[in-house]
């Protein structure tokens, strides 16, 4: 008999991606959408598509996922964000998986291609995630931006072919990547939870790290491949993580005390 899964997406105004991520998963047996607020046209364009459609305040990136996942009928739940799109070779990856397959795994894992202004990140790959997941044999793992799992062993965790799309439709704004008052909002967070983990700022990190970064993402990673976009994007991680560093500082020094 073929394994039922849930798709289960959380979203919050995204009338230009929802109908693109629902439409690479109309293979899955039910589809839950949470919406934590929408005041465009999500609602109608969820309720065109979803087996249940709750609004939920919103939780926090792990508290909003596990409620969601709370709502589907069966035990394994793909977990899908409103601007990604599941590709046909994931899709008939998963619907491939058979009963023993499932029996002998908590989660899958599945590599991500980001995309940013409609352009491939080449240096972010390959972004794995763990999104195919029964609902009740794994554990959340929360951090500041996003959310994890993982099963009981590393043993029992797999990995799926073909990829997730994020970004792949929709118009991107400058802002969602390179406004620096969005990213000063994460950077307490982040750094709060750095210090928790043990993580100290010193003067080299200051220096060092930054420079690491762009040259890991442009070198390594082979961002250079991407012309003047690429040059973006290692920039991007390279001020990213000198500001990160920078708040760590601040944490460890004031807010610590």
């Amino acid at each position: 008999m073929k394994p039922k899964i849930s798709v289960m997406i959380t979203c919050a105004n995204a009338q230009k991606t929802l109908s693109a991520a629902c439409e690479s998963v109309m293979w899955a047996d039910e589809i839950i959408i949470v919406d934590s607020g929408s005041t465009d046209q999500t609602p109608q364009i969820a309720q065109t598509y979803a087996t249940k459609y709750v609004v939920e305040p919103w939780r926090g990136y792990t508290g909003q996922k596990q409620f969601g996942c709370s709502l589907c009928n069966n035990e394994w739940v793909f977990v899908l964000d409103s601007d990604e799109v599941v590709s046909p070779k994931l899709a008939n990856a998963i619907t491939a998986l058979t009963p023993e397959d499932l029996d002998k795994h908590d989660l899958f894992w599945v590599s991500r291609k980001n995309y940013v202004f409609g352009k491939y990140v080449r240096a972010w790959d390959p972004d794995w995630q763990s999104r195919l997941i029964h609902k009740d044999r794994v554990t959340w793992v929360e951090h500041a931006l996003h959310e994890g799992r993982k099963g009981q062993s590393p043993d029992r965790e797999g990995k799926l072919n073909g990829r997730l799309l994020h970004k792949p439709v929709g118009s991107v704004e400058f802002a969602d990547y390179f406004c620096g008052s969005r990213m000063d909002k994460r950077l307490l967070p982040v750094a709060l939870e750095m210090y928790a983990k043990g993580k100290r700022c010193y003067p080299w990190d200051l220096v060092l790290r930054p420079a690491l970064a762009f040259g890991k993402f442009y070198f390594i990673k082979l961002g250079f491949l991407s012309g003047t976009f690429g040059l973006m994007m290692a920039q991007k991680a390279s001020a990213s993580t000198q500001l990160k560093y920078a708040a760590l500082w601040y944490v460890q020094k004031f807010e610590n005390k």
